[in-house]
C-alpha cells in the first residue's frame, strides 16, 4: 500500500485533484442517475474521465521512463486517438449491456456524442500533460 501512496504523490497536484473530481462526478451521476437527466453531465463526465485517464497515464508513463515528451501536436494526436478508441471500446461495453435485461438509455447520438467528448477529453489531457512536462524539464 505504500507504494501506491508513493506514486500518487509523485503525480501533479492538478492529477490528483481531476482525478478526485472525476471519481466524485461520475459516482454522483450513477447514485442520481444524472447521467440519463440531460446531454450536458453525460458529455462532461466522459470530457473529464478521459482528460484524467489520459493525463494520469502520461504522467505515470514519463514518471517511469516509458513515455518522452513530445511536441504539442503529437501529444493532442495521440490523445485523442487514445480517447476515441477508449471512448469507442466504452461504447461496444454500453451495446453489449443493453444486451442484459437492464435498461440503458442509448440512442446513436449520445454514441457520438460520448465518443467525440472522450476524444476531446483524451486530446487535452494528454496535450495538458506534456506541456506540464515539458516545463518541468
Amino acid at each position: 500500500m505504500s507504494r501506491v501512496v508513493k506514486v500518487i504523490g509523485k503525480l501533479s497536484l492538478f492529477v490528483r485533484v481531476a482525478l478526485l473530481c472525476s471519481i466524485v462526478l461520475n459516482i454522483s451521476g450513477l447514485a442520481f442517475g444524472l447521467f440519463y437527466e440531460g446531454f450536458f453531465f453525460d458529455n462532461l463526465a466522459h470530457f473529464l474521465s478521459w482528460f484524467v485517464l489520459v493525463s494520469l497515464m502520461a504522467e505515470l508513463a514519463y514518471l517511469y521512463g516509458a513515455l518522452p515528451v513530445v511536441s504539442h501536436r503529437r501529444a493532442f494526436v495521440i490523445g485523442a486517438s487514445v480517447g476515441l478508441v477508449g471512448g469507442v471500446a466504452w461504447e461496444v461495453i454500453e451495446i453489449l449491456v443493453d444486451l442484459l435485461p437492464v435498461y440503458i438509455y442509448n440512442p446513436p447520438l449520445d454514441w457520438v456524442s460520448d465518443i467525440l467528448f472522450g476524444a476531446l477529453g483524451g486530446a487535452v489531457g494528454a496535450w495538458r500533460t506534456n506541456a506540464y512536462l515539458s516545463g518541468r524539464r
